[in-house]
This record gives structure tokens, sequence and C-alpha cells, in this order.
């Protein structure tokens, strides 16, 4: 209660501030989105931008951007000023985060940057104040409400079809096959679909390397054209199956002398007969 008390103090300072918001007249949401990031972004005058966002698999967001006016070594108040029907200065405490000398981007993450959409949602405005290198006064910064529930509508759409997984979940995959076998099961399929859905949507994928590789048991003279076969199954999954451009994928081949782990055992040369697939951007 004490911290709770202290935080109320501070934030009704915010009357001396150099305050920003962008004109009622001219307030834009900008909804950039793919299925691998949805943004909502607000021009503030003067300051720079606000910005909602949603990457697959990360926490939710929102960002305040000034090149004009970097922090002090201070802290960053994130508050819910009340609606303008609602006749109150009082502003909502949310979070004091700390901030370097010099820092453009102030970040909200996780529930507290949920919390301040929905606050949004309900015609109140989420505000940062801080300390500026640029101002003797405090920076408080509030976003404006106008136009959010349309631009909300195309957020949401985005958000729902975001692809489920991020770069770093899918950029490396290994699959196994059965002894002396290059014939793909069912699960590596799925596997491989899911790599290859990925790469139809990111621009950013430069390469695509595949490597087969074999344990050291059975007939030795077989095992490099064994290892060959298992990354051109790959391959031609990808290509004829998927329908990814050929260029993009270079397959190498190696016998058991790469090894991800023991041949003494039969669970370790069951993971060595393997491919191993990587994304590059």
């Amino acid at each position: 209660m004490k911290y709770l008390t202290t935080l109320l103090l501070l934030f009704s300072s915010f009357a001396h501030a150099e305050q920003f918001q962008a004109p009622i007249t001219d307030t834009q949401w900008l909804v950039e989105s793919s299925p691998l990031a949805c943004s909502m972004t607000q021009e503030i005058a003067r300051f720079g931008r606000a910005q909602f966002t949603q990457l697959p698999g990360e926490e939710f967001t929102l960002t305040f951007s000034s090149s004009l006016y970097p922090s002090q070594k201070t802290n960053i108040y994130f508050e819910i000023a009340q609606a303008p029907w609602q006749n109150s200065e009082d502003r909502l405490p949310l979070i004091a985060l700390a901030a370097q000398k010099g820092q453009h981007k102030f970040t909200l993450s996780g529930k507290l940057a949920k919390q301040a959409f929905t606050y949004i949602k309900e015609g109140m405005f989420p505000t940062i104040r801080y300390l500026s290198q640029n101002s003797n006064e405090d920076i408080s910064v509030l976003l404006s409400t106008v136009h959010f529930r349309d631009s909300n509508v195309n957020f949401s759409q985005c958000v729902e079809q975001l692809f489920p997984y991020t770069f770093e979940q899918i950029r490396k995959l290994t699959i196994h096959f059965n002894s002396e076998q290059s014939i793909l099961t069912e699960d590596a399929k799925t596997a491989l679909i899911k790599i290859a859905d990925y790469v139809k949507i990111d621009n950013s994928i430069r390469r695509i390397t595949v490597a087969g590789h074999t344990d050291n048991y059975g007939r030795k003279r077989i095992n490099i054209p064994l290892a060959r076969a298992r990354a051109i199954a790959v391959k031609n999954f990808l290509v004829k199956e998927n329908e990814l451009a050929e260029k993009l994928i270079i397959i190498s081949w190696h016998r058991e002398f790469i090894a991800a782990t023991t041949n003494k055992t039969t669970q370790g040369r069951s993971i060595n007969r393997r491919t191993e697939i990587e994304l590059i951007r």
C-alpha cells in the first residue's frame, strides 16, 4: 500500500509535464499484417510513435519510440489516463521500469501490455511519463482512442491468423529413418510440411541445407549412397510435394563419421540414421 501511495504521488506531477498526443482530428492507426507479424501503430506528432505488436509464439508488446526525446537514467512510468467523460485527472499506475540514459524505446510486455490494450478498447488512454535529456519538464505521452475500434478489427484478424511457429522454433529439424532405408515416415512428412509452410511465408529464407547421415551398421559400401538417398528423399518431398523452389535447397551426405551420438548401442544407431534440415536467412 505504501508503494502504491508513493506511485500515485509521483504520477500526480504530470500536470507539469510536456504532453504529447495525436490530434483528435487526425488520429490514425496503421495496421500491418502478415502470417509472421501483426502491428498496430499510432504516430504521435512531435514525439514519435506507439505500437502494439504480436509475433508468433512471443509476448504481446506495447512500445513507445522517440528519437527526439531519449531518456535520462530514470524510471519510465506506464499509466492509464481516464476517459474524458470520467472528469478525472487521476492516472492508474501500471508499472515503473528503469530506463538507461539515451534510451529511445520503452516497452511494456505480456500481461501488462494486454491490460493496456484492454483499457484503450474501453476508451482510456495508455500513457508513459519520464525525464528526457532534451526537455526541462517531464515527458508525458498519451495514446489516442480515436478510430481504434475500426483498426482493431483488422489487427485482431491478423493475430488469429498468425503462423503458429517462430523462426527459432522451426529453423532446425532432424528426421530419422529405419535401418538401411531412405523412405520418409509419416511423422517425418508432417514435420517437413511445417518447414515448407513456413518457408512459403518468410521471404528472408535464403537457402535450406539438407544433410543425410547413416549409422555404422550393415553393409559399409551402401552407406554413402544411402546417406545421399536420405537427403534426396527430403529434397524431393519439399520440391515435388510442397512446391518449394529447388534452387533454395542444398544437399550433402555423410557416412557414420559425423555421428549425433554413439553407434555402440541400438538407440544410438537409431538416432544417427537421420537427415538434418536447417533454414538459413
